[in-house]
């Protein structure tokens, strides 16, 4: 049979749908892992990504549902709620993708801020880094720009620097900061992944269009082994 017959269209949109259940599984891991690496930066947009990554997921089990029975209702909605889908993840990955690096850093610094001692702290401790800045790292407080004590990271411990000490108290017998300001490490990584997150949503976005045409056509197809008359 030609694969624009009743049962190619069937096996076409189960595949898709199953495909689908994998790119959201995809998409959720992809950017819950950049919204972790981030720790401190708040990116609503990939927080977008996985609210569309886990509709998807259950917008899918519908479709292959539908697509098994060829249930006429199911399959409606479906159509109509997978094209608001890439709407609205079309709209957050071209969001994540527009982001620029400065940006990204007006992100980063409002999340430092905002974040709280023991957050700054597991934060410089993951990424083994001390501070948000050079300019900062020896400011003794911790709102704001300033930070806890940078004495639990690695690349601290049993050193002699200013930036290292519980009590920062400057003097010239202490060396410099021996590890890297946070910013420095972390805004490659958080680059990195808003682009990562940005372009898999946008690319597999399209493909739902194409679920959207092949349910529509299946949804209009008769099926052979049915009773004629019982074609709604």
């Amino acid at each position: 049979m030609a694969c624009g017959g009743f049962s190619c269209s069937r096996n076409v949109l189960a595949l898709l749908n199953v495909m689908y259940i994998i790119v959201a599984l995809v998409l959720i891991g992809v950017a819950a892992y950049g919204k972790a690496v981030a720790m401190i930066a708040t990116v609503n947009v990939m927080g977008g990504i996985i609210g569309c990554g886990v509709f998807l997921l259950l917008i899918a089990f519908v479709g292959l549902i539908g697509a098994i029975r060829h249930h006429q209702v199911l399959l409606f909605f479906y159509m109509i709620i997978l094209f608001l889908l890439f709407l609205v993840q079309f709209a957050v990955a071209c969001a994540c993708l527009a982001l620029s690096d400065a940006q990204q850093k007006d992100l980063f610094t409002v999340g430092w801020e905002r974040a709280s001692a023991p957050l700054k702290a597991r934060t410089q401790e993951y990424f083994n880094c001390c501070g948000y800045d050079e300019n900062s790292q020896n400011a003794n407080y911790t709102d704001g720009l300033g930070h806890p004590s940078c004495s639990n990271v690695e690349g601290c411990r049993n050193v002699n620097a200013t930036c290292c000490e519980t009590e920062r108290v400057f003097s010239n017998d202490l060396m410099d900061c021996p590890v890297r300001p946070c910013s420095d490490v972390i805004e490659p990584v958080l680059h990195q992944a808003v682009k990562v997150v940005g372009g898999l949503g946008l690319f597999f976005s399209f493909t739902e269009i194409f679920g959207v045409w092949v349910a529509f056509r299946y949804r209009n197809q008769k099926d052979p082994h049915a009773n004629p008359s019982a074609f709604l």
